[in-house]
């Protein structure tokens, strides 16, 4: 005899597969006496019925579409009956009024199991990206990977000058950098000879 598990898809399709999966995890949850409401642990759309005995999942709850009468058959099986619509809740395709005392139209019966689809199925959490910055402390960067580039201390804007040509003459001429008058008291150096146009300097 071929059985199948009801499941209840995200877009509200309800079908019959012959084996578990996270769409056929369902919840039966008891109102009154007799009367359950099943949902889908997955989808989180609640069963319903429609006035010609379809099923469908739905996210919105309705007293008289998604609420069933349940009773226990002598065989063991459960059926499902909408007390508006009259139809017992059945994966086939014949949809006709129940009575009681026939026999119930097929794929109507069903057995409750326990669910064997791991939980990790269900609740699978988003993978995050771990970002680090340079101000993060050593320990965190020991190959030093994000250690941040040298940046150049800027030139003041009065050594933005063009330097004196080798035709022009003079001391500036054979040495504008002052590599060679360095530290002799230079008239356009700071006391003790330091320069006001130093080279930029990397921290």
């Amino acid at each position: 005899m071929t059985s199948y598990h009801l499941q209840i898809h995200r877009d509200g399709h309800v079908d019959g597969t012959p084996h578990q999966t996270i769409y056929s995890a369902l919840m039966i949850t008891s109102e009154d006496a007799g009367s359950v409401v099943i949902t889908g642990a997955m989808t989180r759309r609640y069963l319903c019925m429609d006035l010609r005995g379809n099923i469908f999942g739905s996210h919105h709850f309705s007293p008289e579409n998604c609420r069933f009468r349940q009773w226990t058959l002598e065989n063991g099986y459960d059926v499902y009956l909408s007390q508006k619509h009259h139809y017992l809740v059945s994966l086939g395709r014949a949809k006709r009024i129940f009575q009681p005392g026939t026999n119930p139209p097929p794929f109507s019966q069903f057995l409750a199991r326990r669910n064997e689809v791991p939980l990790l199925h269900f609740y699978t959490a988003r993978p995050r990206r771990h970002t680090r910055s340079a101000e993060d402390p050593p320990e965190r960067d020991p190959l030093n990977v994000l250690k941040p580039r040298p940046r150049a201390t800027p030139v003041p804007v009065s050594c933005s000058r063009e330097l004196p040509s080798a035709e022009e003459g003079g001391p500036e001429a054979s040495d504008p950098l002052g590599v060679l008058r360095r530290g002799r008291g230079d008239a356009r150096g700071g006391a003790g000879g330091v320069d006001r146009c130093p080279f930029p300097r990397f921290v």
